[in-house]
């Protein structure tokens, strides 16, 4: 009887022992796991702050004239040579007429910008819809192209704003620009290669977002015509004679 109760004091003990062992593991898993999810969400974190640094250079390559090429090569059908030539004549058109009459493009701005925003938006929303592009959460074309047209029409109605809103925005993409430009310098710098343009590119570009940023309705007809400048130029450059020409400088 004694011996009966030995053991199953015993058995208990070894249970018990086992209990805590359990507890021990599962604590640790618990802390390993609590470190794991720690070291991820640092990650993320870095992860994050990588994308908003990269972000201004995702936007100014959204509205680079390569990216316009590929569009309209795309959506129109076009060999990409014959979209650059097209682009390159339509760039300095409208350069000239913003260096040329920029008091009147200032006073028509809520129409242009506006009007060409709706365009956009329209043709955005018509595509996605086609492709059904909504089932995909990972894009949001159709639901932007909606928010961005309702931003339109209010540029194209409240006159007095759209005058303070459109510099205002200009001069944080200016920004954006001239982080972008300075870039292409220390890249080309780095390769042994000259970077004249886009270190002037990228001094104006800043000086010229600093003054929008400060007094948006005084030097929009400044920021106008550098504008018109920039096309000029980005029209020029968009040839193929002349992009190889200045690619291998």
């Amino acid at each position: 009887m004694a011996e009966e109760e030995r053991e199953e004091i015993q058995l208990t003990e070894v249970e018990e022992a086992a209990v805590e062992e359990n507890i021990a593991v599962e604590e640790d898993a618990a802390e390993e796991q609590r470190l794991v999810g720690s070291d991820s969400e640092e990650a993320h974190s870095e992860l994050a702050a990588s994308d908003i640094g990269a972000y201004g250079d995702h936007i100014i390559e959204g509205f680079s004239v390569e990216s316009n090429v590929r569009k309209v090569s795309t959506y129109i059908k076009l060999p990409e040579k014959v979209a650059k030539y097209i682009l390159a004549v339509l760039y300095l058109a409208v350069g000239v007429l913003c260096a040329a009459i920029p008091e009147r493009i200032e006073f028509a701005l809520p129409y242009i910008v506006g009007g060409a925003m709706a365009a956009v938006a329209i043709t955005q929303f018509i595509f996605a819809i086609v492709k059904k592009e909504y089932r995909d959460t990972h894009t949001n074309k159709t639901a932007g192209s909606l928010i961005v047209l309702g931003l339109s029409v209010m540029i194209i109605i409240e006159h007095q704003w759209a005058h303070t809103f459109i510099p205002i925005v200009w001069g944080v993409i200016g920004l954006f620009e001239g982080a972008h430009a300075f870039n292409h310098a220390i890249s080309r710098i780095s390769r042994g290669m000259r970077s004249a343009y886009y270190i002037i590119k990228g001094i104006i570009e800043v000086v010229v977002a600093f003054l929008l940023l400060y007094e948006p309705e005084q030097y929009g007809e400044l920021h106008i015509i550098v504008f018109g400048v920039s096309l000029m130029l980005d029209g020029i450059t968009t040839l193929p004679i002349v992009k190889n020409f200045v690619a291998k400088r």
